[in-house]
């Protein structure tokens, strides 16, 4: 629980043969067992556990027998699906950086989304290209996405369809709402069927509206442009009450009239300055001297946001005048409705390199791997790197956090419309990327043809060698892939095929191959070979010593493989830059001929859980990230690590090494150093000589005692610390020195006997100390969060900041008194738990951005009972406990809470009314032992409502009729 309130992490409690009631009242066989094994435990511990038991029951439980009619199987399968789904990235959508105006936008939608309706409702967000629908829609189905637990979002649907067909599209909506777990790794290369294949279209129909038959759905259906598309995806469906469909289109007549209709219109002049200004000046405004034009500029932009984002990249930098009036001028030359002409300037404005990769990339390269187009470039003899930071720069594409190439569709028309002009015959077009490919190789004019990428729909089509004679200018060929070789996910793969006629060879992939027992020696006659990805290749144990030979290699991935050893050959791989084998379970033995590697620039050994020792890292000098984490049989660290003046990285979490070398204070690029959970008894006196060091990670080492870090003004760039569960007793008195440290954690330090005067650029303090106070807080002015847990002999909180968001005070049972919250006009979450001695609380009235108030087994305290002022509240937790003190007598003004979503009032025994008349929005109502409590009253329609729990509530007589049961 302690994670999921610390780091966000989920909690899936699954109840088996117990019920709920029985973990929250220790009550049944459960209760039996818990007293029976508690003194086995230290009084803090049992409290922290109960503690954590009773928040666990108040989230959303698992109870098998209550599961698909008690087939456990289907629970397990229901898990992992939330489990996967809650780590997809895809669900965290890469947006723009420098959005403006979005928020009202957003607002304005989701009032038709109205999730408290309980009626299924079809929004459709209609506005010209450009305009920014699919950045709407998709933050919309953000908010959305963990409230359904069937939903799909489906992108570019009209280009989808147009290169796949309708019933790739429909497959992969079946395959979403029956929420099939991936099978495989989905990448540019290959095209891999979705697990619920669709081969008619009238089949596709039935299949959605059967798998969607009275199921509550989440579905985002962006750039639809023709009625058959959607006929052919929701068409006739019956949907399960408060389902929720999302269209984006730019055609408004598509759009039915009982569909919930948004016209997303162009940005004002004021909010199109702001955004081009972010983009032509990385700022809020124009500069004095470039106002007036950069005013006229974006009045001919029409407030298109891509556009504004084009041309204020194309200006930055540009400070003659007379440039940025001739780009006025062509713009203005630009009806405001043809955005591709707008764009197209920017197009104008690149060399012939840029202009050939930007085209490349609109055709063919779209969400591919960025390294597979850049060895066609450099053959080319392109620069591709100084090319694509170009293209970056002019906001024409994007690069994702998977190293993927990016482009929005307005530009994509705009390359496609260039390479290939409506008014061309194809053989006269210099790229074909769809079903012209095909026929333009059986004609006999194509000598125009520079590159061609062929129907890839999975219809078997022979070419004769003669086809590809008449393409005298053809440089790149989608179907041989000279360069690139991707065998992914073949799980009939036992052996590769023989490599020796792929002379060119770059980039070969094979994983997740889970039957690949042997890589053929003729890998050895690759000798371009630059990539070899063997990763979850879970059957492969022995590398080929052939390898040693691939003098090109830079890139060698064995994650998750079965391999026992890396032989001696590995030396011989001069130019290898990175060497993965992320959980090798099986690596007991790297040769010491690593050592040799002088390129190399990343090493990830992570749980490599039976590897013993590490050879010296003498001649690494390029090496920049090391990972050791999880090399449990590690005892020791060379002291050659002093030789990686490079380092920028060094992950040692969870090894059992103890002592870290005094030359680690060579490390001078050092950045990140990671130790948690190791076996480190102290910290090298040099360590504050790391003047380049972010991040130092030393929590949970048990064996870390007494006074640390000595000297540690030299680490004058460290901005996280973390030191919690480690025994030190002292901090260094120059600590407040530390000038960039942003995030300080201390938790559960139960030694530290004080903390020093803090440094001003905190922003999140997380503390466990022995003093009875602490030190001014007052000069934090950007703190934002303050947790104090169990500081035992705490009496008072001095003054707090008045920007902090969120205040958590666990288990200091003397503090008495807190500072007047009053000013604390930003605090959001307020958590008072187990402060049994906390006696004032004043200022809860002013708190006017709370939204969540926590003060559960904290019972003393009389004059929290007036909500009236603190409409925006959503969780509100005031449950107690058997056996304490209860004096909260009734929850006055609590009918005013408009946006709570979770109450719990447990074991509150003089409550005898609880009014929730206006609390629309309500999920979770939990009144368990609440002995006086006669009535509730609520609002008639909480549609919302998921868990209604009122255990032991002998005299609860008169409630509404949709709450005569429990829910859960």
């Amino acid at each position: 629980m302690k994670c999921k309130e610390t780091r966000g992490q989920i909690v899936l409690p699954v109840l088996y043969k117990v019920k709920p009631y029985e973990v929250r009242e220790l009550k049944g066989a459960f209760g039996k067992a818990y007293k029976s094994c508690k003194d086995k435990f230290e009084e803090d511990v049992k409290q922290q556990g109960l503690l954590a038991l009773k928040k666990a029951v108040g989230l959303r439980v698992f109870e098998p027998e209550k599961f698909a009619d008690g087939r456990e199987g289907e629970l397990v399968n229901e898990l992992i699906e939330i489990i996967l789904l809650d780590q997809r990235q895809d669900f965290q959508p890469h947006l723009p950086e420098k959005l403006v105006a979005i928020e009202d936008r957003v607002a304005e939608v989701m009032e038709l989304v109205d999730l408290a309706c309980p009626e299924t409702r079809i929004i459709g967000i209609w506005g010209m290209g450009g305009i920014g629908k699919t950045t709407l829609a998709t933050i919309i189905y953000k908010k959305l996405f963990d409230k359904f637990q069937c939903r799909s979002s489906l992108k570019d649907i009209r280009e989808t369809i147009k290169m796949e067909g309708i019933k790739h599209v429909q497959s992969l909506l079946i395959s979403d709402i029956k929420k099939s777990p991936p099978h495989s790794v989905h990448n540019s290369d290959i095209v891999i069927s979705p697990p619920h294949s669709v081969h008619n279209s009238d089949i596709g129909i039935a299949m959605i509206r059967l798998s969607c038959e009275n199921k509550k759905v989440l579905i985002l259906l962006d750039d639809v442009d023709h009625q058959e598309h959607l006929d052919n995806l929701i068409g006739g469906c019956t949907f399960g009450l408060g389902s929720r469909i999302i269209i984006t289109c730019r055609n408004k007549a598509l759009l039915k009239s009982e569909y919930n209709m948004y016209e997303l219109k162009e940005m004002n002049h004021k909010e199109s300055l702001l955004l081009f200004s972010r983009y032509a000046f990385e700022g809020e405004h124009p500069p004095k001297d470039l106002a007036t034009l950069s005013s006229d500029i974006v009045a001919t932009t029409g407030g298109l946001p891509l556009a504004l984002m084009v041309v204020g990249s194309l200006l930055k930098g540009e400070k003659d005048q007379m440039i940025w009036a001739e780009r006025l001028e062509k713009l203005r030359k630009v009806p405001h409705e043809d955005v591709r002409e707008k764009l197209k300037i920017s197009y104008d404005t690149l060399g012939h390199a840029e202009k050939e990769m930007f085209l490349d990339i609109a055709c063919f390269f779209i969400g591919t791997d960025k390294r597979i187009a850049t060895y066609l470039w450099e053959d080319l003899k392109l620069l591709p790197r100084t090319g694509l930071q170009i293209l970056i720069n002019h906001s024409l594409i994007k690069i994702d956090e998977e190293n993927r190439l990016r482009m929005h569709n307005q530009l994509r028309n705009l390359g496609r419309a260039i390479a290939c002009p409506a008014d061309k015959k194809p053989w006269a077009c210099s790229r074909l990327w769809d079903k012209k490919a095909m026929a333009v190789l059986r004609s006999e004019e194509n000598e125009y043809i520079e590159a061609l990428c062929l129907d890839k729909n999975g219809s078997s089509k022979f070419m004769e060698q003669k086809s590809f004679k008449r393409l005298p200018k053809l440089k790149f060929l989608h179907m041989e892939r000279l360069k690139v070789l991707n065998l992914s996910s073949c799980s009939i793969l036992k052996t590769t095929p023989k490599l020796s006629a792929f002379k060119s060879l770059e980039m070969l992939i094979l994983e997740y191959c889970p039957n690949l027992e042997e890589i053929d020696s003729s890998v050895g006659d690759v000798k371009s070979l630059v990539s070899l990805n063997l990763r979850y290749c879970g059957s492969l144990k022995k590398l080929p010593a052939e390898l040693g030979r691939l003098e090109e290699l830079e890139e060698l991935l064995i994650d998750e493989t079965d391999i026992t050893e890396i032989p001696s050959w590995i030396g011989s791989l001069k130019k290898l830059k990175m060497l993965s084998a992320v959980g090798c379970g099986s690596l007991t033995r790297i040769h010491s001929s690593i050592s040799c590697l002088v390129n190399l620039s990343t090493l990830n050994l992570t749980t490599c859980k039976n590897l013993q020792e590490l050879c010296s890292f003498n001649a690494l000098g390029e090496l920049r990230r090391l990972y050791l984490v999880g090399c449990y049989r590690l005892k020791q660290i060379t002291f050659s690590i002093g030789k990686l003046e490079k380092l920028v990285e060094l992950d040692m979490s969870y090894t059992r090494i103890k002592l870290l070398p005094e030359s680690i204070a060579n490390l001078e690029n050092l950045k990140i150093l990671r130790i948690s959970h190791s076996e480190i008894e102290k910290l090298p006196s040099t360590i504050g000589k790391l003047e380049s060091l972010q991040e130092l990670d030393a929590s949970g080492c048990h064996k870390l005692e007494g006074k640390i870090l000595g000297d540690i003004g030299g680490l004058s760039s460290l901005r996280t610390l973390h030191l919690g569960k480690a025994k030190i007793s002292h901090l260094p008195e120059n600590f407040c020195e530390l000038s960039s440290l942003n995030h300080l954690d201390l938790l559960y330090c139960s030694k530290l006997e004080s903390l020093p005067y803090p440094p001003s650029g905190l922003s999140s303090l997380q503390l466990t100390c022995q003093s009875n106070t602490l030190p001014s807080l007052s000069h934090l002015s950007r703190l934002k969060k303050l947790t104090l847990h169990c500081c035992m002999f705490l009496e008072s909180i001095p003054q707090l900041p008045s920007n902090i968001r969120k205040l958590c005070v666990w288990k200091c049972p003397k503090l008495k008194t807190l500072p007047n919250l009053s000013n604390l006009r930003s605090l959001m979450e307020l958590e008072l738990l187990q402060c049994y001695g906390l006696m004032q609380f004043n200022g809860l009235e002013a708190l006017e951005s709370l939204t969540k108030l926590d003060v559960s087994t904290s019972p003393e305290l009389p004059n929290l009972n007036d909500f009236e002022d603190l409409e925006l509240w959503t969780n509100l937790d005031l449950q107690s406990y058997d056996g304490e003190v209860d004096n909260l007598l009734e929850l006055r003004g609590i009918s005013h809470l408009k946006s709570l979503e979770v109450l719990n009032i447990s074991a509150r025994k003089r409550i005898r009314q609880l009014d929730l008349s206006k609390s629309e929005h309500l999920k979770q109502l939990i009144v368990n032992n609440c002995e006086s409590l006669v009535e509730i009253r609520c609002h008639d329609k909480i549609e919302s409502l998921e868990h209604f729990d009122r255990n032991g509530c002998k005299s609860l007589t008169i409630l509404p009729d949709f709450l005569a049961y429990d829910r859960s």
